[in-house]
């Protein structure tokens, strides 16, 4: 990068408030020396070589009280362009965003800044020798934490390994079915407790290894062994036996009508049985091609068994601190209209408040929660903020919401019930994710339970924090959405030891939910429905968890990108998308 820009914009950030209207302004020597961290010689030597560009213009003082002048000819939006697009040309992208966020410019001149950062996201082409590679750039506000299956935790961790790692059977959703994955057929004996998956042959892991049964076994052993927090799922499982390469059958300990969701959910996608250091191996559509501190990058996998991705490659920056929108993914400016497309899609799932029973305080007291139940008025939050918020829920599927009477929370009454629980003024702690649409959620609650005399402090968190966090704070604000097969989805919710239920309820709590899951899987779709009714309802009866609203994906697509379809998550097919030249068919 030119290092005229740089000087110049080292000046002129140093300068901005001594600048006369006609931007120039009175400066010595020594200062511009400390401005640029460089010796008076070297401080000439800069001056002249801006003068040529015709970037200044300097006016040496002559004679005792004659300051020198200096004069700034290059408009300072200009040069942050220039500077700006040689950082992302570049691929400096953390660079580029310290750049806006440093800029010492009106909020006219950083969303003009924005737009170019959004023009050169999205899917590109990078020549080859031989060909052109499609190149898809996305960012993301919170960093990756983990990339491992067993313990699997953020959305977009689970959308990542989606792409990284297979399971033996793919859930359906539009027929409810589950079709073949790495196993082509499958069958159980008459009572369910044994079952056989035929896996298909010659699938090879990422790095050229043959996928066997002793991979699949090794997997389910390996869930174990790391003690990950979904091992409830599996604890009717006894074993997993291999007979040769391409057989593998599970035995269980009573009969399990639920087993294929258990196949198809990602902690039991398959690794190798040999695990080597470095990088994430699986046997899904793209490989890791680089995994750093603020970069992830995504190789489409030119052996995959399956469909081979479209485009060649994905760059995901990390970069905590970009504010980002409601929405889960965006890859272009959405004031540019005619250049985007708009995708949307309901999500499964919903916001909730959750109270933490595992620190003692007037939380624990039923008056004070009925109190936060009627100040938590899912009317009224989505009629004041919108935003992604959708609709009322009272529950985590939208089908139970749209069943269910749900009243508008009284301040009135939230006042009652707080005199009611002997609430002494005392202050209590709401936790969050620290993004955007969170943040105005929780701000919103404090707003209206002041106004009944509660006090609430706000206190953000980093998603990673959300993984340990357990005792800390009495309440805290959080979001489960659930993917295509929400039975699995749900049922990991009320039995996964990492999930904010399992950890915020305490032991009393939890066993007297657990026990409505006893003989769960041997259910039929009806039973386990039944189920889920009554776990649901419990958590609304007691007030344990108050259910907030559904929330809408919403994101923005450059126009020549194809292939579009959310998942339940909210996040695009990688697999799918292709870019469609405009100019692809005419001739000269």
């Amino acid at each position: 990068m030119d290092s005229g820009m740089l000087h110049y914009l080292q000046i002129y950030r140093g300068l901005r408030e001594r600048k006369n209207e006609d931007d120039t302004v009175s400066v010595t020597i020594g200062k511009l020396s400390e401005l640029l961290f460089c010796t008076p010689r070297n401080v000439k030597f800069v001056l002249r070589r801006l003068e040529e560009k015709g970037w200044i213009r300097w006016t040496p003082g002559r004679g005792r009280g004659n300051g020198s002048t200096l004069a700034f000819l290059r408009p300072i939006a200009e040069v942050l362009e220039m500077k700006l697009d040689a950082l992302l040309q570049n691929g400096r992208m953390s660079e580029a965003f310290d750049l806006i966020a440093d800029a010492q410019v009106d909020e006219r001149l950083k969303r003009k800044l924005w737009k170019r950062v959004n023009v050169y996201l999205g899917l590109r082409s990078e020549p080859e020798e031989s060909s052109a590679r499609d190149v898809l750039q996305m960012i993301r506000g919170q960093r990756l934490e983990n990339l491992d299956p067993a313990f699997a935790y953020t959305v977009f961790e689970v959308y990542v390994l989606g792409q990284l790692f297979d399971t033996l059977v793919d859930y359906d959703t539009a027929s409810e079915s589950f079709l073949p994955k790495l196993a082509h057929r499958w069958e159980s004996n008459e009572d369910r407790t044994r079952w056989t998956f035929y896996l298909r042959k010659g699938i090879r892991f990422h790095d050229g290894r043959l996928l066997t049964s002793r991979d699949v076994r090794s997997t389910l052993h390996r869930l174990r062994r790391k003690n990950s927090p979904a091992i409830n799922l599996f604890e009717d499982v006894e074993d997993a036996e291999t007979f040769g390469d391409y057989v593998v059958v599970f035995r269980l300990s009573r009969p399990n009508a639920f087993f294929l969701h258990l196949a198809g959910c990602l902690y039991l996608a398959v690794l190798p049985a040999e695990e080597k250091e470095g990088l994430p191996i699986g046997s899904g559509p793209f490989r890791i091609g680089k995994l750093e501190k603020n970069k992830l990058t995504l190789n489409a996998f030119d052996g995959y068994f399956g469909y081979r991705p479209l485009i060649d490659r994905v760059d995901v920056w990390f970069l905590p601190g970009i504010e980002q929108e409601s929405r889960t993914y965006q890859l272009s400016d959405q004031d540019d209209a005619e250049d985007n497309k708009e995708l949307s899609k309901p999500g499964m799932g919903c916001r909730y408040l959750i109270f933490n029973f595992r620190t003692p305080g007037i939380h624990h007291d039923s008056a004070f929660r009925q109190a936060v139940r009627l100040l938590y008025d899912r009317q009224a939050i989505i009629k004041e903020l919108g935003g992604n918020l959708i609709e009322p829920a009272a529950g985590f599927l939208p089908s139970r919401s749209k069943r269910s009477d749900i009243p508008p929370g009284s301040l009135e009454e939230a006042a009652a019930c707080l005199r009611r629980s002997g609430y002494a003024g005392q202050k209590l702690q709401i936790m969050f994710m620290d993004r955007k649409q969170e943040r105005s959620e929780a701000q919103w609650l404090q707003k209206r339970a002041s106004v009944i005399g509660l006090e609430l402090e706000l206190c953000p968190q980093e998603v990673s924090l959300g993984r340990t966090e357990a005792v800390s704070g009495e309440l805290a604000l959080a979001t489960e959405m659930l993917e295509d097969d929400w039975e699995l989805e749900l049922l990991n919710f009320f039995l996964n030891e990492g999930t904010y239920l399992n950890r915020k309820l305490d032991d009393e709590r939890l066993a007297t939910l657990h026990a409505l899951f006893d003989g769960f899987m041997g259910k039929e779709k009806e039973g386990r429905a039944e189920v889920f009714e009554h776990a649901q309802s419990l958590l609304e009866q007691e007030n344990w968890l108050l259910y907030g609203t559904h929330i809408n994906h919403r994101g923005y697509f450059n126009r020549n990108l194809y292939g579009l379809r959310m998942d339940a998550l909210g996040f695009p097919n990688l697999s799918r998308l292709w870019v469609k030249n405009d100019h692809a068919g005419e001739k000269d």
